[in-house]
């Protein structure tokens, strides 16, 4: 699940703003990149005639803010959809001071320059392999994405299915691309991938916020069939987190057809139904953030309702979405694997279950591994983008020696 509730609220995200009325001392004009100390999360600031923020961590770029206040040594910048904003001290090479938001104030340090993560794992070309740039339909949405084609084309081709949440064909997160690194390892290891930017991002069509889970499922199904117009004649599917769960959906459909896929990857998939994952998710955060069970029970039940209503028609279809029958009627090979810190799809209530439900599925437990199958001290969100590792290579090591063998 990478619908997430973090600390800075969705309303970081508006773009209302209001002219800078007061003007930057020119000492601190420039871009200017730091992260808060409590929260973890990343942000960019753009000082000049106008002031906007960046928030790489929420994918969210060019948020305007002003300055209401500033002197030679100091600036109070204002973000007014937040109600809060930032108060910093020049110090010649940093900016010192606090993100405000509510009551809650953060301490932050920011340095001048643009925001450079180091993620080694990305891979960058010449490619040992060919690429192409694809564009498939499923009804009236065009959907563009990347064929990844080594020389060799006896390995079964996959489809990539990525979480929840408007996520291009990479599913890019806070400076990560796990399925541009899986992508690159399966094709070294001579197997051909699609993966796909989903509906209104990239390059695709349609409407994002008038789709469901079922509706993500037909555009899955659809990069099935259009693998199979190319002539591969088997096609599995690889999805995390909401994708993990569409490949239970497709592979236990009732009625078969050429978008079914011929075997699956649950990368973190849920098995257990939505309106419980949200409940249980939400409860082991404000566990791990210290909350008393009792506290954290109510608070869950609170919040996983309201998210349920604040996601619509996405929400609605959600919270009553159960993958159990789908596990059990699947037939083909099943490939179901979870990281023990993951938190937002819990493998106690998630893995056990497929395994309980889909006895000769291949079910494997990382020690140590988050949601997005990192090497993690806690398993909370706020450690993603910190983290330098985008997906543990013995995961896709191990994923790549069972797609081969398929």
């Amino acid at each position: 699940m990478n619908r997430i509730i973090i600390l800075l609220s969705a309303a970081i995200l508006a773009t209302m703003c209001t002219n800078s009325p007061k003007a930057v001392p020119d000492g601190m004009k420039g871009t200017w990149n730091g992260q808060l100390e409590i929260a973890g999360l990343a942000m960019v600031l753009h000082l000049g005639d106008t002031c906007t923020m960046d928030s790489p961590d929420q994918d969210a770029y060019g948020i305007k803010a002003f300055v209401k206040d500033a002197g030679e040594d100091y600036v109070s910048i204002k973000i007014p959809e937040v109600k809060g904003g930032l108060k910093l001290y020049f110090q010649g090479d940093s900016l010192t001071g606090t993100f405000s938001q509510s009551i809650a104030k953060m301490p932050i340090t920011m340095h001048r320059g643009p925001l450079v993560r180091n993620r080694p794992q990305t891979p960058v070309p010449p490619f040992p392999y060919n690429t192409k740039d694809v564009v498939f339909e499923n009804g009236d949405v065009r959907l563009a994405g990347t064929l990844c084609l080594p020389d060799c084309l006896d390995a079964p081709a996959v489809v990539m299915v990525s979480g929840s949440g408007k996520q291009d064909r990479d599913e890019s997160l806070m400076g990560h691309k796990p399925f541009a690194v899986l992508a690159d390892a399966l094709a070294r290891a001579g197997i051909p991938s699609l993966r796909y930017d989903d509906r209104e991002c990239g390059g695709s069509t349609g409407v994002f916020a008038d789709a469901t889970t079922a509706d993500f499922a037909t555009d899955a199904a659809s990069a099935i069939r259009y693998l199979r117009g190319r002539g591969f004649t088997k096609v599995g599917l690889i999805g995390h987190s909401e994708g993990g769960s569409i490949a239970f959906l497709l592979a236990g459909a009732e009625n078969p057809d050429d978008g079914t896929p011929d075997f699956i990857v649950s990368l973190a998939g849920m098995a257990d139904r939505g309106d419980s994952t949200l409940f249980r998710q939400t409860k082991q955060m404000l566990i791990l953030q210290g909350a008393p069970e009792k506290a954290a029970n109510l608070g869950a039940k609170i919040a996983a309702k309201q998210s349920i209503k604040q996601m619509g028609k996405w929400g609605k279809h959600f919270a009553s979405l159960d993958p159990a029958p789908y596990i059990s009627r699947i037939q083909c090979p099943v490939l179901a694997l979870n990281g023990s810190k993951d938190y937002q799809v819990i493998p106690e209530f998630n893995l056990s279950k497929v395994e309980a439900l889909c006895p000769k599925a291949d079910c494997r437990l990382y020690p140590g591994l988050n949601h997005l199958f990192q090497h993690c001290s806690t398993g909370l969100g706020t450690e993603y983008a910190s983290i330098e590792e985008t997906m543990s290579e013995e995961v896709i090591a191990n994923i790549t020696d069972w797609v081969i063998k398929q």
